[in-house]
């Protein structure tokens, strides 16, 4: 049989064109609640989860700033801190240098005096015990010139005289 008509004409076969038109009918809706349905809502969950990624990723980065910028005003607090604590050490550093000068300056100066004051001690022993001999080499002299003429504790006294005058 020769088809005849509009669709015969075309080269196709009712029945099969209807019987292939409820198969393709059936496949698409197979297809589209087992296959499409959840294609569609995978994709739909993947950008949601790309969506929230990107949209957590921007949160990070401006954490990330926030923490950057906290992170250069400790750092800055730090540094003035540390500044600080170097001028009060020099500080006091230089305070203690000066309290040492000043007790070593002080030391100095009593040794010194010390110094002086057994200087002079031991120079006015040094004129007495000279004077002394001084004294008993006039004695022995004079009583070896003038031995008749004067006895001994008047020629002492005249030489204690001589060189009290003479100092």
């Amino acid at each position: 049989m020769e088809p005849t008509g509009g669709i015969g004409a075309l080269g196709l076969d009712l029945k099969i064109f209807i019987a292939q038109l409820v198969n393709f009918t059936i496949v698409l809706l197979v297809l589209w609640r087992w296959a499409y349905k959840p294609i569609v809502r995978m994709l739909d969950e993947r950008q949601k989860k790309i969506e929230q990624s990107v949209k957590d990723a921007s949160e990070i980065e401006s954490r990330l700033q926030r923490v950057e910028l906290e992170r250069v005003e400790v750092l800055k607090v730090a540094r003035e801190q540390a500044k600080q604590s170097v001028g009060e050490a020099l500080a006091g550093a230089e305070i203690r240098r000066q309290e040492v000068l000043e007790k070593t300056k002080v030391e100095v100066e009593r040794v010194i005096a010390h110094g002086k004051q057994q200087l002079n001690q031991e120079r006015e022993m040094m004129m007495r015990d000279a004077r002394k001999e001084l004294a008993e080499i006039i004695v022995v002299a004079s009583q070896k010139i003038i031995v008749s003429e004067l006895n001994e504790k008047k020629a002492t006294s005249l030489a204690e005289e001589v060189i009290r005058k003479m100092v």
